[in-house]
């Protein structure tokens, strides 16, 4: 309950939000996670609600299926004194930082804190170039030790990279590799790739398709396919 009075609360912020100086978008995502991984032949659902200004950025999220439910919300900030505007392309750094909260029933619960650094290259012609580079700090309690073991802390760097481009005809294509997506913050060393392409319309309307690909130990011993999801999106901005 309380994680959908935040997602209400979010959203009741963004729509007072100045449309000439903000973009604001709601998204809803279906996914299959396919035979691939321990969450497979599941069917997920998830929601989005994000916005977008010069200086700063938010999206808050859930997902869920019969076993899991996730809440994420994240935001980043750009310093004005690392902004640099060019005549075709605008380069700003700034800060960021993310919760993630899972819940696996009768198993588990999980919290996640990212905080981390933000390079932004944009182009006016529709290309941007995104690098995010941090820490993560990872608290977990197994319902079957909750009595007996105190919860179980990680930390470990995290780092992702977002390549993202849309055409004068509203076509969008984008490739991202990071070290988790929007739901899932597995310890490092499980990468993640994301490819999808998405079609953009002039009534804000956008609709797309993406594959997203994890392995695990692929940076210390032989690579393992451990994730294959198939998703689509629907979003409307405004």
């Amino acid at each position: 309950m309380k994680k959908l009075l935040a997602c209400f609360i979010f959203l009741s912020f963004i729509s007072l939000l100045p449309a000439d100086s903000v973009s604001k978008f709601l998204q809803f995502n279906l996914s299959s996670s396919t035979t691939r991984g321990i969450e497979k032949s599941n069917t997920l659902f998830a929601g989005e609600a994000g916005f977008a200004a010069r200086w700063f950025d938010g999206l808050v999220g859930i997902q869920g299926y019969e076993d899991a439910f996730d809440f994420t919300v994240a935001g980043e900030g750009y310093f004005p004194f690392a902004n640099w505007d060019f005549d075709e392309a605008r380069l700003a750094l700034g800060i960021g930082s993310l919760y993630h909260f899972q819940r696996y029933k009768d198993i588990s619960t999980e919290h996640d804190w990212i905080f981390d650094s933000v390079f932004r290259y944009h182009t006016y012609t529709g290309f941007t170039l995104t690098f995010r580079g941090g820490y993560s700090f990872k608290m977990s309690r197994i319902d079957a030790l909750a009595d007996y073991v105190s919860p179980i802390w990680d930390k470990y760097p995290s780092a992702g990279i977002r390549i993202e481009k849309l055409f004068s005809n509203g076509l969008e294509l984008y490739y991202e590799h990071s070290t988790h997506d929007l739901y899932r913050y597995p310890v490092f060393c499980t990468p993640d790739y994301i490819l999808g392409a998405a079609l953009n319309m002039d009534s804000g309307l956008r609709f797309g398709g993406e594959i997203e690909l994890r392995f695990s130990d692929q940076y210390t011993t032989a690579p393992y396919c451990n994730g294959l999801i198939l998703r689509m999106t629907a979003r409307y901005a405004f």
